[in-house]
């Protein structure tokens, strides 16, 4: 999905179609862990997603 949104920002010109597999009804709780790469990529990539991602999400530190 996010594959879908940066390329359409890249080229509006582009034709993307997303494909859901699941079922319409099908519900399954999940989560995603991004490490503090992953998040700086996605800051250079696209700032828009990032802010709203780090808006929205929970974050935890590790004690050693």
């Amino acid at each position: 999905m996010y594959f879908a949104i940066l390329m359409k920002k890249s080229d509006p010109a582009h034709d993307i179609t997303v494909y859901e597999r699941n079922g319409p009804d099908d519900t399954f709780g999940w989560g995603v862990v991004f490490s503090g790469k992953t998040l700086t990529n996605l800051r250079n990539a696209d700032e828009d997603s990032h802010a709203e991602v780090t808006r929205n999400f929970a974050a935890w530190t590790m004690s050693m």
